[in-house]
């Protein structure tokens, strides 16, 4: 037993070691750091980076070098031009070195800087996609952190009715010793002592389970949460309508979809480029032993204009497919303002309802504190029975758990509010 009880002690000490609580403040930050899904987003900004910048780097001039050893059929002509002797005109060896330095510069090309222009809005609107995803993310997190604090408040609240039963099971027994009460009485706490336990149990289950999922979205092993109020944060439902519509308007999702609809816009200049033609200077240095006959070094600079005339009415279709895609991105767009607006309204008004709501559990509070005050004193003066007293003390249980738990989906509604508008405080 001594073992047994040795044994026990060490391993409670080494969770306590190794479990710690975490607050908000820093389950947020970790999650911003470690959760894997915004990761992906961020390299898919890099990705886009690197996309502009290669199309940044079409605009400089391209330097191609080629060095080749050559092997061919020996091409000749012979002559004869008497009184000489027979000539032969040699126009190619049967091997023979060659270097070429080329250089070609786009001097005109719309389809290039369109396409630049596309790639620059992309990687802004990569920005603004990786906002929105870090706001709906902080409000995971803030949700996950206020269900695990509603499940560690329901532990709190079952071990505090636990204990007031216990109490009132040691005054029971010493009445029916007493004989002041029959064992029913003492039989039917006991009872409620069950009940209360596995309420307990199942409430302990939760808490694991909240907290959990927790550590999934911080990215670290969460073994607890500190609690939070409602002044910490700025409540803002309190502003006019015309300040959180303004808010609503810089929502990073709205920003990102007015930078698509400004990347299909830039998408029809694109094809509308492609009827332009095009100027390009090349030049091009070569270094060749392939014939006595020609100069073993030559140059050419060319200016060139190309000009696509007709490739089969294909560019008309790309332009009618392009401004059908922008009608898409301005419909996408106002569809999604209506929706937030639409979630600005309700997300309103869940915080009033919330607020209202608080303050009937605070006054349900103070009627369950006076009812089980009046019953415990009426079984004690035995005017009373104790299944008034258990009923009295599931009543407290109940509005204490109710308080808490409406303080904090009035604090959920209010983050719930700032994800619509995309409200952080700096």
């Amino acid at each position: 037993m001594e073992g047994s009880f040795k044994r026990a002690w060490c391993l409670l000490l080494s969770l306590c070691a190794l479990s710690f609580g975490v607050s908000l403040k820093e389950a947020e930050k970790a999650a911003l750091e470690n959760f894997r899904e915004l990761r992906i987003e961020k390299l898919e900004f890099e990705k886009k980076r690197q996309e502009r910048l290669e199309r940044f780097g079409r605009f400089l001039p391209q330097i191609n070098l080629e060095a080749s050893f050559n092997l061919s059929r020996r091409q000749s002509f012979s002559f004869t031009l008497p009184p000489l002797p027979p000539q032969e005109l040699v126009f190619q060896k049967e091997s023979y070195p060659k270097f070429t330095l080329q250089l070609i510069q786009e001097l005109y090309s719309l389809p290039s800087l369109r396409e630049y222009e596309m790639s620059r809005l992309l990687e802004s609107s990569q920005r603004y996609l990786i906002e929105e995803k870090e706001l709906n993310l902080l409000f995971r997190v803030r949700e996950a952190y206020i269900k695990a604090l509603m499940a560690k408040s329901s532990v709190e609240i079952y071990r505090k009715h636990l204990q007031r039963i216990r109490s009132h099971l040691r005054d029971v027994e010493e009445l029916y010793r007493e004989g002041v009460v029959a064992y029913k009485d003492v039989l039917e706490t006991r009872v409620k002592l069950y009940e209360v336990r596995e309420k307990l149990t199942s409430a302990e289950a939760n808490y694991r389970k909240a907290l959990d999922y927790l550590s999934y979205l911080v990215g670290e092993t969460v073994d607890g949460v500190e609690e939070i109020e409602m002044g910490e944060f700025e409540d803002i439902s309190t502003r006019s309508e015309e300040e959180l519509l303004s808010l609503l308007r810089g929502r990073p999702l709205l920003r990102y979809l007015r930078e698509s609809l400004r990347v299909a816009e830039k998408s029809v200049d694109l094809a509308e480029s492609y009827f332009y033609p095009q100027v390009v200077l090349s030049a091009f240095f070569q270094r060749t032993e392939e014939s006595e006959l020609f100069p073993k070094s030559r140059y050419l600079v060319s200016l060139a204009l190309r000009w696509n005339l007709f490739s089969g009415l294909r560019r008309f279709r790309v332009l009618e497919a392009s401004r059908i895609s922008r009608r898409q991105a301005l419909e996408r767009y106002r569809d999604a303002e209506e929706k937030l607006r639409l979630e600005l309204r309700s997300a309103l008004e869940d915080v009033r309802t919330a607020q209202a709501k608080l303050e009937l559990a605070r006054e349900q509070l103070r009627s369950a504190q006076e009812h089980l005050r009046i019953a415990e004193e009426k079984f004690r003066a035995g005017l009373g029975t104790n299944t008034e007293v258990l009923d009295a003390q599931s009543y407290l249980t109940t509005a204490e758990e109710t308080l808490k738990m409406n303080s904090y989906e009035l604090l959920l509604t209010l983050f719930k509010l700032y994800e619509v508008t995309g409200y952080e405080e700096r």
